[in-house]
């Protein structure tokens, strides 16, 4: 079980990885990357990559779910369900 302290860590280090791989400025946790332009396809390959790296896991994109990777928020969301399981 993620506790709520971890949630925090992970999403402080899953914005560490956008910023400092991925090069976007994210304002929150919760501001959503596409709908405020900080993250085209190109970005978004990057990110997927540092994420896989950083955190040594290998991402399930078979059934590929973009609101997975709108905000800080919802990456360590799914973060935590990856490495959980």
């Amino acid at each position: 079980m993620v506790t709520e302290t971890d949630h925090g860590r992970l999403r402080d280090r899953v914005a560490e990885v956008v910023s400092d791989r991925a090069g976007i400025d994210v304002p929150d946790a919760e501001t959503d990357l596409l709908e405020a332009g900080l993250i085209d396809s190109l970005a978004l390959v990057t990110l997927i990559v540092a994420l896989e790296e950083t955190f040594a896991v290998q991402l399930p994109l078979d059934d590929f779910d973009i609101e997975r990777f709108r905000s800080v928020d919802a990456m360590a969301t799914f973060l935590a369900e990856v490495l959980r399981a």
